[in-house]
């Protein structure tokens, strides 16, 4: 299979998964907090953004050793291979039992500062439960997973993610509607998190029979691991402070459940629009260590184009329809404000320029450029440090909201200037030419979107609301494209058409 079909059974396989998350998770959240209520759904989230923090200590190891797998992988080296994958196996198993003893440790301190009404066992219970499903993945599947992604084989991953998810979401449902017990509810997803990782390292186990562990490990050959955390380190912050702060501040894990179905919602997006742009993005270390330069930037144009335009098509439909969406789904549920514009509007921006870089991200990371990534995401990291407690002292929540879009902001002019600056030595314009028209196409149909979607007021509305602006969005898009920038247009409709015919 070549490197363009597994991307595109990535995409369609991570977009299912998206699809099957969100629907039953927003299924699963409205359950949560209708029967368990938000301060237990704010406690569910932080536990699960305290996890994401504390996989800082996985250090980027994983990405290095994707790197340093590409070549042995293509010429099929057994030899070379099976020494990389010892060596990640040693250190996953550190990695998972660093993660395991300060999760502990973290989870029991952590419970005595956390604003919340639930009593302190329920609250721990919770984070160890989230703690140790995490490092049984680290300890056992993190090798294999590893080794799928560097061969472009994400779609099984993506498969097995899909079963796990559903027979865990169900059991969720099938335990709020009867006992109802809030440790029980945890434990079901702990539970799940550790199939899931079984299954994967048995499927591994019979995809590749040549793989052993007993080879002498090659630590010298996974080589950037230092430079990687710079990158682990700013992506944790961005994505975990938030919630931290919220529920260790006056709001509380009240005011954290709300800014957890915002993020709830945003996730489905986010996690579609990285279907686009991390499905290729293995095939662009394989495609790096075997092509010229200029046929690489050719393809990353393509690349860089679908990300936008698709990123263009589902932010102007769920601008659109964001507050009809709350009001339908919370409907019934007082026990905290959740109709607020203003947290809207700021993930709305950050997940924005979060997106536009990923493209130029992945391209610093596939190439090898660690080291550029490090600087700029030291940068980041900097202003995020100085800025964050600034911001909250000052705005509260909203000025760690404002914090994380300035930081997200700054990544994107640094990645995309390397990218199109310094690495291809190209001219922005090209990137700007692709970026801009899209974005005033937005501002336009999104302005007049707002108004007529108000007008939604009940699920059938929603959802025809919903295929129209989808139909409507993608029809204009595609014909702004085709006028300014014709020829990546009718060279990705080709390419596409082909696929689809394979």
């Amino acid at each position: 299979m070549n490197k363009s079909k597994r991307s595109i059974y990535t995409a369609i396989s991570a977009i299912a998964f998206t699809l099957v998350n969100g629907i039953l998770g927003l299924i699963v959240l409205r359950l949560v907090i209708s029967h368990l209520g938000s301060d237990f759904n704010g406690l569910n989230s932080t536990a699960t953004q305290l996890v994401s923090m504390l996989m800082i200590v996985e250090g980027g190891f994983t990405l290095a050793s994707n790197v340093a797998l590409f070549k042995p992988l293509v010429n099929n080296n057994y030899d070379e291979i099976n020494a990389i994958m010892s060596a990640t196996k040693k250190t996953f198993n550190k990695i998972g039992l660093i993660f395991l003893l300060l999760g502990v440790a973290i989870s029991i301190g952590y419970a005595f500062i956390i604003n919340s009404g639930l009593p302190k066992s329920t609250i721990i219970a919770v984070l160890l439960m989230t703690v140790v499903s995490t490092a049984f993945d680290l300890s056992y599947a993190a090798k294999y997973s590893t080794l799928l992604r560097s061969e472009q084989r994400e779609y099984i991953l993506n498969a097995i993610r899909i079963s796990t998810f559903v027979l865990s979401q169900v059991l969720i449902i099938a335990v709020v509607l009867g006992s109802g017990h809030m440790v029980l509810v945890r434990f079901v997803t702990m539970v799940g998190a550790i199939i899931n990782s079984l299954v994967v390292g048995y499927v591994c186990k019979k995809l590749y029979p040549k793989l052993n562990f007993k080879q002498p490990p090659d630590f010298a050959a996974i080589r950037g691991t230092r430079d990687v955390f710079v990158q682990k380190l700013t992506g944790m912050l961005y994505g975990t402070f938030p919630m931290l702060f919220i529920s260790t501040t006056s709001g509380g894990t009240t005011l954290a459940s709300v800014y957890a179905v915002y993020n709830s919602i945003f996730s489905i997006l986010r996690a579609v629009l990285y279907a686009f742009s991390d499905a290729p993005r293995m095939g662009f270390g394989q495609l790096i260590a075997q092509e010229k330069k200029e046929y690489v930037f050719e393809v990353f144009l393509e690349y860089q184009f679908i990300v936008i335009f698709v990123l263009f098509i589902l932010f102007c439909t769920a601008a659109a329809l964001m507050m009809p969406f709350i009001q339908l789904y919370l409907k019934g549920v007082h026990d905290a404000n959740y109709q607020n514009w203003y947290i809207a509007g700021f993930f709305i921006l950050t997940v924005f320029f979060e997106l536009i870089r990923m493209p130029s991200g992945n391209i610093i990371n596939m190439s090898g450029n660690f080291k550029v990534g490090k600087k700029i995401q030291i940068t980041a990291v900097v202003l995020m440090v100085v800025c964050m407690p600034i911001g909250n002292y000052f705005w509260g929540y909203y000025g760690i909201l404002g914090t994380v879009l300035f930081t997200s902001i700054v990544l994107a002019v640094l990645e995309v200037g390397f990218i199109h600056g310094v690495y291809f030595n190209k001219k922005i314009s090209k990137f700007f030419k692709i970026l801009l028209p899209n974005l005033l196409l937005f501002l336009i149909l999104g302005y007049i979107e707002f108004a007529f979607a108000k007008q939604v007021d009940s699920v059938v509305k929603f959802i025809v609301a919903g295929c129209v602006l989808m139909v409507v969005n993608s029809g204009l898009g595609l014909l702004l494209n085709y006028m300014i920038n014709r020829n990546l247009t009718v060279s990705i409709v080709r390419r596409v058409k082909a696929l689809l015919i394979k």
